[in-house]
């Protein structure tokens, strides 16, 4: 009890409102799957270099992380990124491992809004450890392809990191696909009735697509390490599967690219609509202005309580001036119409 305070205070470490849940699977020799390996137990299967060991960890609390530099010897500061949470997507290489954060998506409470979630990976010759806050379901995808993968289970760590951020890489697609079906009905709906929600659905919209692109982004210089051909950790049949998820990866951020200059397209037109529609209102205000404002002249000169006014006494004089007002309205109208202003 006391080692476990010693790491959670030297870790800073807030407790997530969550219970921890870890899932420990080892594959033997690349061919049989242990699943729920004690943790207790975990470095004897690490020291066999035929076994390869990933462990899940979601929602950590104290203990998880005093596991973790006992069982792994995890740098402090790396365990103190993962405590705290809310880093920047980066590669840390450490003498014997790689330290990854990198961030899953789920969709948010409307199609037009995402939730991030934060993963944590720690990558060793034969082992993987990956640490999140809430349920991923990327890593549940993963965990079913790897425990499926067959022969490539034998293509060690370099397949197991493939098929986690293949996985998560993956979840962005359908997010992505369902922003460009809101930008396709904005674009529609542009030059239609204007609805008071249209403005803010489109700045929902491009700040989404700012979050994706700022998780993805960083995810190059990821792969970049991955793709190296002298790295000691993977073997040489991993970079293939590494340039796939890095392909993705490149799709994915074009797509963003052409996705925010749409957004950027379409918001700039409706501002653009909006305004003439506001042009169009005060022409239209205004002729409404003028008539009105001659109406009452008028009849306020022929209201005044003062003599010698033409058609002030004759019988006929209240007809005559709302015959001429009637006229002089009609004019303008006349000619508001001519000039295009109604």
């Amino acid at each position: 009890m006391r080692r476990h305070e010693e790491v959670a205070a030297a870790v800073n470490f807030e407790r997530p409102p969550g219970e921890p849940k870890v899932r420990t699977v080892a594959c033997l020799e690349g061919v049989s799957l242990e699943r729920d390996v004690p943790a207790d137990q975990i470095g004897e299967y690490i020291r066999a270099a035929g076994n390869l060991v990933w462990v899940d960890i979601e929602d950590p609390g104290p203990a998880e992380l005093s596991m973790l530099l006992e069982e792994f010897g995890f740098h402090p500061l790396a365990l103190e990124d993962v405590a705290k949470g809310q880093q920047r997507p980066k590669v840390d290489e450490y003498k014997s491992y790689i330290f990854v954060v990198a961030y899953g998506v789920v969709p948010g409470d409307d199609a037009a809004s995402v939730r991030p979630i934060e993963v944590d990976l720690f990558v060793g010759r034969n082992y993987l450890v990956s640490v999140h806050r809430g349920r991923l379901p990327a890593l549940e995808e993963a965990y079913s392809r790897w425990t499926r993968g067959g022969a490539m289970l034998r293509e060690g760590v370099g397949f197991l990191i493939y098929t986690v951020m293949d996985a998560i890489i993956d979840a962005y697609f359908p997010i992505i696909d369902a922003i460009e079906d809101d930008l396709d009905e904005a674009e529609e709906e542009v030059f239609s009735a204007s609805r008071r929600d249209n403005l803010q659905d489109l700045l929902r919209l491009k700040r989404t697509l700012f979050q994706l692109r700022r998780a993805v982004y960083p995810l190059r210089e990821t792969f970049n390490v991955f793709l190296r051909r002298d790295h000691p950790m993977f073997s040489g049949n991993a970079a293939v599967y590494f340039r796939d998820v890095y392909d993705h990866i490149l799709r994915i951020l074009d797509v963003l690219e052409i996705q925010r200059d749409v957004a950027t397209g379409v918001l700039d037109a409706y501002l653009t609509v909006i305004s003439n529609r506001l042009n169009v209102t005060m022409k239209t205000l205004t002729v409404v202005a003028v008539t009105v404002g001659i109406a009452g002249c008028v009849f306020g000169a022929w209201g005044m309580n003062v003599g010698g006014i033409p058609f002030g006494s004759a019988a006929g004089g209240f007809l005559a001036v709302c015959g001429m007002t009637a006229g002089l309205i009609v004019a303008i109208l006349l000619f508001s119409r001519k000039r295009g202003w109604l």
